[in-house]
């Protein structure tokens, strides 16, 4: 496919197709009339970019992921606790809100419950 198919039925423009290319995330060959053709694969690849973008990960990470095998086994599980992570990100800021306004006495009671989980989560966070 021409850059403009692709970017067309991928839905990302084709500067940034371009620059995908050049980053080395996605590669193609050039035809007898010079243009530069993408294999079909090339679609499931610009959709693992945009899924590994939206993670938050740089061009160089996402290069190290779509270069290495082992890494495709684990993306599920990455995209998994990403949107674990973004469903937790909002009831902290519910919660937020609610104690914004509380006495003081619910504050410390609440602070008091939470130390416990404090320490499981940096462990956690030990753990990545």
């Amino acid at each position: 496919m021409k850059i403009g198919e692709i970017a067309k039925l991928s839905g990302v423009s084709t500067r940034t197709i371009d620059y995908y290319t050049v980053s080395g995330l996605l590669r193609s060959e050039r035809s007898d009339t010079n243009y530069r053709l993408y294999p079909a694969s090339s679609m499931q690849t610009l959709q693992r970019i945009q899924l590994l973008k939206k993670q938050r990960m740089s061009i160089s990470e996402i290069k190290e992921v779509l270069n290495t095998t082992e890494h495709a086994e684990t993306e599920f599980l990455v995209e998994e606790v990403y949107e674990e992570f973004e469903c937790l990100q909002r009831k902290i800021t519910s919660l937020e809100e609610q104690l914004k306004d509380a006495p003081s006495s619910v504050k410390l009671h609440v602070s008091k419950a939470l130390e416990h989980q404090l320490a499981a989560i940096t462990a956690l966070i030990a753990l990545l």
